[in-house]
């Protein structure tokens, strides 16, 4: 529901004269409007039924560079809002900034809410009976609409320069008023318009906005906002030039494509005011209006690039999955209100309220975003994170083949390490690697080598020189465990005094993922073809060259320990 209130006669012309001659149109624009004021109330309803066939809303973007996360966050409600309420969701491109619009940024915009799962019902490259979709194929609508408002009275013809514009807002900064056209050619002559008309002087198209009034709207996000119409002035509807101004697009494009519902930024809530007075001066059908508030940075200014990445693009070429950053994006001032957090789209679908969207501003938390992500990556099946996990580690030139029984294991492994598809370079990077004098110089592994290492290591020797070790590792985990076992017996160790040594001695690490499986999977990329050559790989064979070559007397005596044997490093 929509209020226009005025103290003004001009609501009172309804119809458009569209029959009259050219003379008389331009009389009734400049003396009509003259006459004697008297008090009325004009109210305007938005009120489309919640029903699935009027249920239409747009997501607008402007193809001047990326897709923002509060972009996608806009349209991103739309899509939940129409497929929830079985609606249409239109996609329409605002391009009439033509110096800045390109269609690569189209193009890229296309891509990311693809990307999303967003896809939309009517727009470009889905069609519709509602188009076209670009604002700047519609310019003959535009225009059209225009010249019933000049018909009407409700605009008229503005041939202020620039400098006399500069010159208006001076004055009224002087005079601390609001910084509004005073409105010089609201009250010109027909005699004064066609002589500015036959020296060819440029004019604008302005919106004749009442004097005494005010609008009030029941936003279905922020509830119930008003403005006064004293604080507008007359505004510009049409360009010198011909073009049409935004406010003037976007209200003739919502009313044409039948839009039942505006959910947009909050930034554009002062926009509302404006596009009221147009629907209500082309007796259009007022959408009802969803304010959605910004997307804020930790330090709770507006996010920007300051802050880091930004852009859906950026997140997608980081590795961050779609159903992710749907996901953190919908819980950015909505909830279903319970403790849930992990959803899908389909579930999002069927959740989605706008009663439930907040109307504070949301913080956008980015290591919250990289858990959410972690979520979605490991309720992955199994064979497409096994299949997404081998292409990065073959790209990314770690391994020579992305598939194959190596692949396997070191997923199901390591998977708990990964919240993005890049994470994977890390941790297997880090199982094959070994930094073994670093970890033994740190003070964390004073109590391990304490308790009696040296010994360890060389009984550890002995069993990989006598090839027992070697004939374990062949038979797999099994094979490997009932050596374990037996070693345990043989040095009279077992739980963390087994455990520990064998560990720190073989991974070169204090902590890692599950022992077995990783010792295992150590000798099993010594195989030829598994592990590229540029990845820093030390083989098992390597690890006991430099448990051989180990100067356990200096490291006894707290000496430092020349570090060239170690072939690579922790990353």
């Amino acid at each position: 529901m929509a209020s226009l209130v005025f103290n003004t006669p001009w609501l009172r012309v309804r119809s458009f004269p569209e029959l009259a001659p050219t003379f008389l149109r331009r009389r009734q624009s400049s003396s009509s409007f003259h006459s004697s004021r008297r008090s009325f109330a004009v109210v305007a309803c938005s009120s489309q039924s919640s029903n699935g066939d009027s249920v239409r809303v747009r997501f607008a973007p402007s193809p001047t560079g990326n897709l923002h996360v509060g972009g996608a966050r806009t349209a991103l409600f739309n899509y939940l809002f129409a497929r929830s309420k079985g609606g249409k969701f239109v996609l329409r491109i605002e391009d009439t900034d033509l110096e800045r619009s390109t269609r690569e940024s189209e193009a890229a915009v296309l891509q990311d809410l693809s990307w999303l799962g967003l896809d939309w019902d009517e727009g470009p490259g889905a069609g519709g009976d509602f188009g076209p979709y670009r604002q700047s194929e519609r310019n003959a609508l535009y225009k059209q609409y225009a010249e019933k408002l000049l018909e009407s009275g409700q605009v008229y013809r503005c041939f202020c320069s620039s400098e006399e514009l500069v010159k208006m807002k001076e004055i009224a900064k002087l005079k601390q008023l609001p910084p509004v056209y005073t409105g010089k050619w609201a009250t010109a002559s027909d005699a004064e318009v066609e002589q500015e008309l036959e020296k060819g002087t440029p004019f604008t198209y302005r919106f004749r906005v009442p004097k005494e009034g005010s609008l009030k709207i029941n936003d279905l996000i922020r509830g119930e906002v008003s403005w006064n119409l004293d604080t507008l002035g007359d505004f510009v509807v049409m360009r010198s030039n011909g073009q049409p101004v935004y406010n003037f697009c976007v209200t003739v494009d919502d009313a044409t494509m039948a839009i039942s519902h505006v959910i947009r930024a909050e930034e554009h809530l002062p926009n509302t005011l404006r596009q009221a007075l147009i629907y209500k001066a082309l007796e259009f059908q007022m959408p009802q209006f969803a304010h959605v508030s910004l997307i804020l940075a930790p330090d709770r200014s507006k996010l920007s690039k300051r802050h880091g990445a930004t852009s859906v693009g950026q997140y997608r070429e980081m590795g961050f999955l779609p159903q992710g950053m749907v996901n953190y994006l919908a819980l950015l001032g909505w909830g279903d209100g319970t403790e849930n957090e992990f959803f899908t789209l389909e579930q999002l679908v069927e959740k989605f309220s706008i009663e439930r969207v907040n109307k504070s501003g949301a913080i956008f938390d980015s290591t919250k975003l990289r858990w959410m992500n972690g979520l979605h990556l490991k309720a992955l099946p199994s064979e497409k994170l096994t299949k997404l996990v081998g292409e990065r580690w073959k790209s990314a030139g770690i391994l020579t083949e992305s598939e194959g029984s190596f692949v396997d294991e070191a997923v199901e492994l390591l998977k708990d390490g990964i919240d993005l598809v890049t994470d994977s370079d890390k941790v297997l990077l880090n199982l094959l690697s070994y930094p073994l004098h670093a970890t033994l110089a740190s003070p964390e592994a004073k109590p391990a080598v304490e308790d009696k290492l040296q010994e360890v290591a060389a009984s550890l020797v002995a069993a990989y020189d006598s090839g027992e070790i070697p004939s374990a590792l062949a038979e797999g985990q099994s094979g490997w465990q009932k050596w374990v076992k037996a070693f345990g017996k043989s040095t009279k160790r077992k739980g963390k005094s087994l455990f520990m040594p064998l560990r720190v001695l073989l991974t070169g690490k204090l902590h890692g993922p599950e022992m077995a499986t990783s010792i295992v999977l150590i000798h099993k990329a010594g195989s030829p073809g598994i592990v590229a050559p540029q990845a820093g790989f030390v083989s098992m064979e390597e690890r006991f060259k430099i448990l051989r070559e180990m100067d356990w007397e200096a490291l006894n005596k707290g000496e430092s320990v020349p570090l060239e044997s170690t072939a690579a490093t922790s990353t």
